[in-house]
């Protein structure tokens, strides 16, 4: 079969019960994706998305960080979509390379809201996305991604598409074309990265999966096999021609992608190309203090990918910055751990990491056997060269946040609690924190919602 009527099939198939370790890895991706969404919602991106919804009463039954109303369930998913985007601060999935929980609990949100659902169908329908993800990943990628395409808003609109169609429990059929419907739909370059549509593409994807789920609820089709064959999205996407080769292995016969590659929940709110380069500069200032002055070299040797979208040597602004490499490198020697405060204007305007910035150069890193397999593409060799001839040297494999270097309890309730503070609407952050940990047991979804309003 058609790979679009496999995964319809599988996704309307509600036999299937998911193991407790996906649905804790969901509840944690959740908890984590809530709390940058909450730490975006001030972004200029963000206000001005929200300015499309306008009135001074509700609209529809929807939460958006903008408003202290509710709005409809589309609108909804754009605004907290880009919102959970804007800081890019939330986790990567692989092997889609996708901001896939930036896409997916918006959507799910605003869709639960409007139909009153519970939280446990949420965390099963986000989980249903994420595979569909995962398999049209490995069906398009690498090439999908390296010729260009924005992930997140090309498969992740597809995905979200089908977590919908799964939350408004659609049968083989309705999912099967919402599928179709969210394939129409799916656009965005990596050319906008670095600027205020980058995030959008996230709220696009949110959006545009909440519509095609009701559209095809409402009994609009498209054709069945969008994803393999002529014109499909493997051929216009990807430049596929190996039509009908792939064959997914699905939940129960294989494990589910939550389990077998997780997510990459970050510690650091740049672009996750930069991540690896900014663990091998605080390995190397952990082994001794580093004199700044003396620095002569910073070098990294990145894939070729990740230095494409680490395109801004010299950032303009704060948006530029999380696609620096030569920033987020200087701001880890300089001040360690990069935080949200270090991506703001007036940080920009450090002296220490200015002088720093010409120094770091990225070199294209082959790719070595035993890493072509890591999902996120590679490895980054670093080295810090000084005055005296001297060199430091180190090689990061695993990104903090991945499976093999997980986030810690203590690091995930404090990423979250500082992307929120002063920001969750009646609530200390904290105790919303332990809400969304225990997400697939709360009552109501809007123990949550409510508290994301403006």
């Amino acid at each position: 079969m058609d790979l679009s009527r496999i995964l319809a099939a599988w996704c309307a198939d509600d036999r299937k019960v998911f193991p407790d370790s996906a649905m804790s890895r969901a509840e944690a991706a959740i908890a984590d994706v809530v709390g940058c969404l909450l730490g975006g919602r001030h972004d200029p991106a963000v206000v001005g998305a929200g300015k499309i919804v306008q009135g001074d009463g509700p609209s529809g039954s929807a939460s958006a960080v903008t408003h202290t109303w509710p709005v409809t369930a589309p609108w909804a998913a754009l605004i907290n979509g880009c919102a959970a985007h804007a800081l890019d601060f939330d986790d990567n999935f692989f092997p889609p390379v996708t901001h896939a929980s930036a896409v997916l609990v918006p959507a799910l949100f605003a869709l639960a809201e409007e139909i009153d659902t519970s939280t446990h169908a949420i965390v099963k329908a986000y989980i249903a996305g994420l595979e569909v993800e995962s398999q049209i990943g490995k069906l398009v990628n690498p090439s999908h991604y390296e010729s260009g395409w924005h992930a997140t808003s090309t498969i992740g609109t597809i995905g979200a598409a089908a977590a919908c169609a799964v939350l408004m429990q659609l049968d083989e059929e309705g999912v099967l074309h919402a599928i179709s419907i969210g394939s129409s739909l799916a656009s965005g370059s990596k050319r906008q990265f670095g600027s205020m549509v980058k995030p959008m593409h996230a709220g696009f994807a949110a959006m545009h999966g909440v519509l095609a789920a009701k559209l095809a609820a409402s009994g609009i089709s498209g054709v069945e096999n969008t994803l393999q064959g002529k014109w499909s999205f493997e051929e216009l996407y990807a430049g596929g021609n190996n039509f009908g080769t792939f064959t997914p292995s699905l939940f129960p016969d294989s494990p589910l992608a939550i389990d077998e590659y997780g997510l990459v929940a970050k510690l650091y709110p740049s672009c996750m190309s930069s991540h690896l380069g900014i663990d091998a500069m605080l390995v190397l200032s952990s082994l001794r203090p580093i004199d700044l002055t003396q620095i002569s070299s910073i070098d990294l040797h990145l894939p070729e990918f990740m230095i494409a979208n680490l395109r801004y040597q010299e950032p303009a602004n704060a948006m530029e910055a999380r696609f620096s490499m030569n920033y987020c490198a200087a701001v880890a020697l300089v001040h360690g751990i990069p935080r949200i405060s270090h991506f703001d204007e007036a940080a920009l305007a450090d002296p220490q990491v200015a002088r720093l910035l010409p120094l770091v150069h990225m070199h294209v890193r082959e790719t070595l056997p035993e890493t072509a397999t890591l999902p996120w593409g590679g490895d980054c060799l670093a080295s810090i060269s000084f005055l005296d001839g001297s060199v430091m040297e180190h090689r990061a494999i695993y990104p903090k946040g991945c499976q093999q270097n997980p986030l810690t309890p203590t690091q995930q309730r404090d990423k979250f609690i500082d992307c929120a503070n002063t920001k969750v609407r009646g609530m200390n952050p904290a105790a919303l924190f332990e809400k969304l940990i225990n997400f697939a047991r709360l009552d109501s979804l809007r123990e949550v919602t409510v508290a994301m309003r403006a």
